[in-house]
């Protein structure tokens, strides 16, 4: 029997389905770190990542949870292979949701988050935790920052200096991108693994 001339041909492997999701929560009227050149710089960094603007009917709690399901869905993954990233107070809710058990997923990017103390006690989580926020000399040390720290938690936070004006935005950009770029591989890492199951 006659091999079919089809055979010799080599198949090309099918590219592996992205392992991570970035999920951008845009607020309405809210300014985002996530300015088109920004976004389009870290896709190109992250070829392997799936990035998807979350974009909010509102910024509320339930706003949050709703958005976050709805991309999970679109995209047909699960909170395990999933990373957030947030600004101001859309990324305070975010952060409060994954700390009180309630917003799985494999990591949050918070930037110029407010530091007051949180209202509640930090359920344990495998959530990846990464702060960029802004240190004023004259105001004091947030409580967030203590008990991030002291709930033993994968948490890091880089403190960017107000006084440094017009530079005070780029580093908070480059600092973002630092902290995005190490989730994305940690969490591909994991989930090729099939380790931190959500």
């Amino acid at each position: 029997m006659s091999e079919s001339p089809h055979s010799a041909i080599a198949v090309r492997p099918r590219r592996a389905t992205t392992g991570v999701l970035v999920g951008v929560l845009v607020a309405p009227d809210a300014a985002s770190i996530a300015v088109p050149e920004t976004f389009a710089r870290w896709r190109r960094l992250t070829p392997l990542a799936t990035w998807l603007p979350i974009e909010l009917r509102e910024a509320s709690y339930a706003g949050i949870l709703n958005g976050v399901a709805a991309a999970l869905d679109r995209v047909g993954m699960i909170p395990r292979q999933l990373i957030l990233l947030g600004e101001g107070s859309v990324a305070r809710r975010m952060l409060e949701l994954a700390l009180r058990g309630e917003l799985p997923c494999g990591g949050i990017v918070a930037i110029d988050v407010a530091s007051d103390a949180l209202p509640f006690h930090i359920e344990p989580t495998v959530t990846a935790i990464r702060l960029v926020v802004h240190r004023n000399d004259d105001a004091p040390q947030g409580s967030l920052i203590g008990a991030l720290r002291a709930a033993d938690l994968d948490a890091r936070i880089i403190h960017l200096d107000l006084t440094a004006g017009r530079s005070a935005t780029a580093a908070a950009a480059s600092a973002t991108e630092t902290f995005v770029l190490e989730l994305v591989a940690t969490i591909g890492r994991r989930t090729t693994d099939g380790a931190g199951d959500l």
